[in-house]
């Protein structure tokens, strides 16, 4: 149920378990402006330049909480779609949101992820058990994609079934992840609207500000 969890609390981690079985293989990894445009294929190419990076900052010996912090920002984040991400998690509140409150709930998505879990990326201490076959056989509707995998861990036979869903202006950008069913956004969703009822607005776009 932990791994369960973490999955479905950051992309940060999922970024990170896909593509570590043949990570070692593939590094240097292809970048993704190089890559093919399918789905499938950004995919593979943005996680093996993520988890390349992280290995050759692992043999360099340097993964310090301000190294993964930097690291992150500059190999993650760009391959996340915030905005629409923000925009689904707000759902039917978004359209009630100014322009400046709408970047706000977006660095406010963005700070939790890097918060809760660039230390965990720091400790966390090999990734050799986890297993990932991703299906080549996408699903595709204009400019949106979903792309399954399948996680498992070496002692349990039993495979997660994951979805990445992204979206594609320029380039393809995962905006949201299911494990076995549940939402990454649709947890996002519940907590804001829990404290949009509570607090109001306002309240909580000040307190947010209040706390960056």
């Amino acid at each position: 149920m932990k791994f369960v969890l973490n999955i479905l609390k950051a992309f940060l981690i999922s970024f990170l378990f896909i593509g570590v079985t043949h990570a070692a293989t593939n590094c240097p990894s292809i970048s993704p402006k190089l890559a093919g445009d399918g789905p499938t294929e950004q995919v593979e190419a943005i996680l093996n330049d993520v988890v390349c990076s992280f290995i050759e900052l692992h043999n360099q010996d340097n993964e310090t909480l301000t190294s993964t912090l930097n690291l992150t920002k500059k190999k993650i984040i760009p391959y996340i779609d915030l905005e629409y991400s923000t925009e689904l998690a707000l759902d039917k509140h978004w359209s009630l949101l100014d322009k400046k409150q709408k970047k706000i709930f977006e660095r406010d998505i963005k700070n939790s992820l890097i918060q809760d879990y660039v230390p965990y990326l720091v400790d966390y201490p090999d990734w050799e058990n986890i297993n990932i076959v991703v299906n080549e056989n996408f699903s595709q509707r204009e400019n949106f994609a979903n792309v399954k995998l399948l996680v498992s861990i070496e002692d349990n036979s039993y495979p997660l079934t994951i979805i990445l869903k992204l979206k594609k202006s320029n380039r393809w950008k995962i905006y949201d992840l299911d494990i076995q069913s549940v939402s990454l956004i649709d947890i996002f969703k519940i907590g804001y609207d829990s404290k949009i009822k509570r607090q109001g607005i306002e309240r909580l776009v000040n307190k947010m500000l209040s706390n960056s």
